[in-house]
């Protein structure tokens, strides 16, 4: 399996990811040509690209998907309840081009198995991934929590694509209206560095598992700041970076590292 984020935060969100004949992003919350431009920097023709999976319907996660679907005939993954939701911002998109599923009914997809799950965030229906090819990738963004069934399930993961939104101290600080603070750190909100650093000491089995912290936001955290604060929990816990897990922060406005896993 190949793996790489596009793009990360709340300007847009894209993630690529390959397994023998199957080429998928995950969100389209670009333009369709930045879309387009970025998968040309890994070397991958767009019409080569057999579905998007939405998790959710805010705009940095759909922006480009109703234009990559019309232009090359795209097929789109998504729950009932997002797709209604999302339409305002995509505009129309053939019915023949839209597949529904349920979260927490895991389906087949080519060569991948989908295991879709409920996320805990303030849109209608939100989902997190784990995704299985010859290894499983769990993509975990856009959740406020992580329930003990969601654990459960990305739980053996070769790759963590994990949320590790603000700094609680930052954002307490930080200029934003109080409500809007209220939202980010509730259960239907984002995940913190601490939080992200919590979930990982219990997921992280020393098997040189990637972690991708995703999702960083602009003004109420910093990458360094995100690495640190996970490095130095799962130190505590006698997990030790670049020898029983590798970690990176997944860029804002560029292609991540590509995995090979």
């Amino acid at each position: 399996m190949k793996f790489c984020s596009l793009s990360s935060g709340s300007s847009g969100n894209c993630q690529y990811l390959e397994y023998k004949n199957t080429k998928i992003l995950i969100d389209a919350g670009l333009s369709g040509k930045k879309i387009e431009n970025l998968l040309k920097d890994i070397n991958v023709d767009i019409d080569s690209i057999d579905a998007i999976f939405l998790t959710h319907e805010h705009i940095d996660h759909v922006k480009g998907a109703g234009v990559l679907s019309r232009r090359h005939n795209m097929k789109i993954f998504t729950t009932e309840e997002t797709f209604k939701a999302m339409l305002p911002i995509t505009k129309e998109i053939s019915g023949e081009n839209i597949y529904f599923f349920q979260n927490n009914k895991a389906f087949n997809f080519k060569d991948l198995y989908i295991d879709p799950m409920d996320s805990f965030h303030d849109c209608v229906k939100g989902t997190c991934y784990s995704i299985i090819g010859n290894k499983k990738i769990s993509i975990v963004t856009d959740t406020g929590m992580v329930s003990p069934e969601m654990m459960e399930r990305i739980k053996g993961s070769s790759l963590y694509y994990l949320e590790s939104n603000h700094d609680s101290d930052m954002l307490i600080q930080g200029s934003y209206p109080w409500s809007t603070k209220q939202r980010i750190m509730s259960t239907r909100g984002h995940l913190s560095n601490d939080n992200a650093a919590k979930i990982l000491e219990r997921l992280l089995s020393k098997s040189e598992e990637i972690v991708m912290l995703s999702h960083l936001s602009r003004d109420n955290n910093d990458p360094k700041l995100a690495v640190r604060t996970v490095r130095d929990s799962l130190t505590n816990k006698n997990i030790r970076e670049g020898i029983d897990y590798i970690m990176e922060v997944s860029p804002r406005d560029s292609v991540s590292t590509i995995y090979d896993l």
